[in-house]
């Protein structure tokens, strides 16, 4: 009997999946070969995460994952599925993506304002990119003390002049409906000496959370930025290798050190300096920026390899 009932329940998700694929496949795709789907699983939970995976493959996800990046992990780290790698003369993480424009040609001409980078997706399948290269302007990350992230002058001027209403970037209100609002942890802590897993769980553990579009890259992101993880407290000489360094992105920042989300104390904030270490600097310092933002989880891409000379492209 229970095997009879668990194959209807089989049955039924099996439906399910087919239908949700169904209304989201359009004519010239094809998304995902249901016959993956592990029909003789006699457990529910199993059948459900079976079920979650087709569904999944029917987004953005799959979008990406149909041109087999090289450097994108298959598991999930720190909450997202990430692009993970060394660039130098003879490495590069290819995940570059124009946002602004669906103009291959503009994005590639003009890298200050289109050319972004994807540092992974989450399980909603929406992708969170980076700027490339740092917003022509440094900035306090507030111009007084005792203030957390989501009141400070940084927080504020991001999502509004110093970039997502800031036609120099964002040139109007359709590609600022494409980025999705976000709940960002901001943490507050003395100590970033510690491997990734450890700061990812303590930096997404943090109990103070805005929901906004713009953020800024956590200390984990930039500690993830290499296969592995690393501890880039005192450690810039390796993990400013990593695809993620600033220096990588743009050579002409107004500064070398850029501002992440995360606060050391009520007076300091925590960067990552130009040796390619995080460190902290009192938060009236001017530094460079790089917006942080999610895409809308249906957002596909439509053409690219993710090169810096062939970025992908997303569907208009």
């Amino acid at each position: 009997m229970k095997k009879l009932i668990l194959g209807y329940i089989l049955g039924i998700l099996s439906c399910i999946a087919v239908v949700v694929i169904a209304e989201s496949i359009q004519s010239n795709e094809v998304l995902y070969d249901n016959s993956n789907s592990s029909s003789n699983s006699e457990n529910v939970q199993e059948a459900l995460d079976n079920l979650y995976n087709i569904v999944d493959h029917s987004n953005v996800v799959f979008s990406l994952l149909e041109r087999n990046p090289s450097k994108l992990s298959t598991q999930l780290v720190g909450e997202l599925y990430r692009y993970q790698g060394v660039q130098d003369a003879n490495n590069n993480v290819d995940n570059y993506i124009c946002f602004g424009t669906t103009n291959k040609s503009d994005c590639i001409s003009d890298t200050d304002k289109y050319m972004y980078r994807i540092i992974g997706i989450n399980t909603n399948g929406q992708m969170k990119l980076i700027k490339k290269e740092a917003l022509n302007t440094a900035y306090k990350w507030n111009s007084s003390y005792d203030v957390d992230w989501a009141h400070s002058e940084l927080y504020t001027g991001l999502n509004d002049s110093y970039f997502l209403t800031n036609t120099t970037y964002v040139p109007d209100s359709s590609w600022i409906n494409r980025i999705v609002a976000s709940d960002w942890h901001y943490w507050t802590g003395n100590s970033a000496n510690m491997d990734a897993a450890t700061m990812a769980s303590t930096e997404l553990g943090a109990t103070d959370i805005v929901n906004a579009k713009i953020g800024l890259m956590y200390l984990h992101d930039y500690y993830y930025g290499l296969e592995g993880g690393n501890n880039c407290y005192s450690n810039g000489s390796t993990c400013k290798t990593s695809w993620l360094y600033l220096s990588k992105n743009d050579t002409s920042a107004p500064n070398g050190s850029e501002w992440t989300i995360s606060r050391y104390d009520t007076n300091r904030a925590w960067d990552v300096n130009s040796n390619g270490s995080v460190y902290y600097a009192y938060m009236t310092v001017t530094y460079s920026v790089r917006p942080v933002f999610y895409l809308r989880s249906g957002e596909r891409i439509a053409s690219g390899s993710g090169t810096i000379t062939d970025p992908y492209v997303l569907s208009a």
